[in-house]
């Protein structure tokens, strides 16, 4: 009998005593045996000021805490599906210490005649997370079938191997507050993530978070540490091993909603600054002409994730065209290199490559993508939103500084790529190749891939960093600001009246043989652009037409230092028009630089 119950009282016996050796190593243990800087200079016992054998609170079987008072305010999130309530035992258990309003030595039983020092000492800095827990990680959820269903980005609780107590998801399911081998007591480690994607698994309908860069990246800082707060021992050395701590902290977040670990684009400069990342973007948003992701805190966004694209308030920021859980590094978006154009290094125009992965857009007709397909879906999030875009019913900021005012009247920029557009005439071809406009440009250069049949071209051809590769340079790649006016990769003149030299058409002459165009092959253009400083802006629109083939748009209106500068009609038209006679061929009704063209009618690119 005696052996019966002796083997009964080491089973018991056992399982605790393995807890407080374990337990007696870490900060937990605040007894005068413990090894952290707060501790008790009076009492002995490891397991007090958490446990006790007799008179414990109701909270918790064999619990020596008091529980917080007052309310706590849980996590909340336009992209949780998860309906945080008030925190409850488990966490509350927790937080009789990490609120930071209770003494340490405040418990429901302490010995009697011992006085504590810890009676007064209470958590603070990094180890206090409030009553306030809006920028912690929520607890207190319920984990079920439910909510992994609603929200397919969370693991199925059948496949949590972690503690779910009660079905709910609490501080214990990450943290094991007996066992610090794995800092900061965890479960499971944060290095590569282990941790977190226990429960969260991201993926779409082509990416994987797994293959992200932020997954798989051995990149690791040349100068700031852009994990300077974790300690040391929470940590890796590069990209991969941080994984989701790259951007994000599950306590004391700054920005509260999806625990993001800084405001908006300061997050991604912690390594896109250059100190990690391959190119400095953050360098590219501080040029005069960039998207303006500087506007911080933006309140006009939500996470891209839940946003409608063809609803939204306007706005930019770096997610709205980025999915860092997606994003994966590959080849630029450039039709050719104009430092080599025999390089093969590039994505095939209009596909977007890896870096615009897993990122909602608007299509060609103006529906919603959850997922783009092509580069310029992305960009008419933005600039292709009838009534709502960026330069819908009106002008983008550059043109909008010259008060630019064209013959179309057209401002959406999808409605200048969409074929579907029946009054759409002709276009560059982003969306499609528009052959039978095409087979009049002699100026296409030919020592570069790109025909005027079947070839397609990327936004970024032409709207880029001054040193991305679009512009043969090997700084960052896609249009986050630039030295030159319209965020374009090489220079292109807005003003009107310009010197007109190859540095002022540089962009258009990427593509179009200078040489050709001056030697008036299909139109006057050396008149006009060379002697009397007449940019290429004045008659060409470098996105599309209704007005006419070629791109010819007339700049009816602008304002250049004061300076007022119209393009009317002359004759019979009241607007500007020209007149299509033929291959090479037109006929000129409009008033121009100071010259009437009434009729003027010019042959096989010269002027009669």
């Amino acid at each position: 009998m005696y052996r019966v119950i002796l083997t009964g009282v080491c089973l018991l016996i056992t399982p605790a005593a393995f807890a407080v050796g374990i337990v007696a190593d870490t900060v937990h243990n605040l007894s005068v045996s413990g090894p952290g800087l707060i501790k008790s200079q009076t009492e002995d016992r490891i397991c007090i000021y958490c446990h006790t054998p007799h008179s414990s609170s109701a909270d918790a079987p064999l619990w020596n805490r008091l529980s917080p008072g007052g309310v706590i305010t849980n996590y909340q999130s336009s992209t949780s599906d998860a309906s945080p309530g008030q925190v409850s035992t488990s966490s509350l258990n927790c937080l009789s210490c990490h609120d930071g309003t209770i003494a340490l030595g405040d418990m429901a039983n302490s010995r009697v005649g011992i006085v504590d020092n810890l009676g007064t000492t209470k958590l603070a800095n990094r180890a206090s997370l409030g009553t306030d827990l809006s920028d912690d990680h929520p607890v207190s959820i319920i984990y079920d079938a439910g909510l992994s269903t609603a929200d397919p980005d969370l693991v199925h609780p059948a496949s949590v191997n972690l503690p779910l107590p009660d079905g709910e998801l609490h501080c214990t399911s990450c943290h094991d507050s007996h066992d610090n081998t794995i800092p900061p007591f965890l479960h499971k480690s944060t290095i590569n993530g282990e941790l977190c994607i226990t429960c969260h698994v991201s993926s779409g309908l082509n990416w994987d978070w797994s293959s992200s860069s932020h997954a798989t990246s051995i990149a690791t800082p040349q100068g700031t540490d852009p994990w300077s707060e974790r300690k040391p021992e929470w940590k890796g050395q590069t990209v991969a091993d941080n994984a989701c701590m790259n951007c994000h902290t599950p306590h004391n977040a700054t920005t509260a909603a999806r625990l993001v670990k800084d405001q908006e684009e300061q997050t991604c400069y912690r390594c896109h600054d250059g100190s990690v990342g391959q190119n400095n973007i953050q360098t590219d948003f501080q040029k005069f002409f960039r998207h303006p992701v500087d506007v911080t805190p933006n309140m006009n966004h939500d996470h891209a994730a839940v946003e409608n694209s063809s609803t939204m308030p306007l706005h930019v920021e770096c997610q709205d065209c980025h999915n860092p859980h997606a994003s994966y590094s590959s080849a630029p978006m450039i039709s050719f290199n104009p430092g080599n154009p025999q390089d093969t290094n590039l994505t095939v125009a209009p596909f977007a490559n890896g870096s615009l992965a897993g990122v909602k857009g608007i299509d060609i007709s103006g529906s919603v993508k959850d997922e783009s397909q092509y580069e310029y879906e992305v960009c008419f999030k933005c600039h292709g939103v009838t009534g709502n875009g960026a330069c819908d019913n009106g002008r983008c900021s550059t043109a909008a500084g010259y008060q630019m005012v064209r013959q179309d009247n057209i401002y959406n920029i999808r409605d200048k790529f969409d074929t579907g557009n029946p009054s759409l005439v002709s276009y560059h071809p982003v969306y499609a190749n528009n052959a039978s406009n095409n087979s009049e440009v002699p100026s296409l250069r030919n020592d570069i891939p790109l025909d005027s049949v079947s070839s397609q071209i990327y936004c970024s051809d032409c709207h880029s960093s001054n040193d991305s590769p679009a512009a043969g340079g090997t700084g960052s790649a896609g249009p986050h600001g630039s030295t030159y006016e319209g965020i374009m990769a090489q220079n292109y003149s807005f003003n009107p009246v310009s010197s007109s030299s190859a540095f002022d058409n540089e962009l258009c002459y990427k593509c179009h043989d200078s040489a050709n165009l001056m030697a008036d092959v299909s139109f006057m253009h050396n008149i006009h652009v060379q002697k009397n400083n007449t940019s290429c802006i004045n008659c060409h629109d470098p996105h599309g037409s209704e007005a006419g083939p070629h791109l010819i748009n007339f700049l009816t209106f602008s304002s250049v230092g004061g300076q007022n500068i119209s393009i009317t009609g002359s004759g019979n038209y009241t607007q500007p028009t020209w007149i299509d006679d033929g291959v090479y061929s037109g006929t000129c009704y409009l008033l121009c630089h100071g010259k009437d063209h009434n009729g003027e009618q010019y042959l096989d690119g010269s002027g009669l």
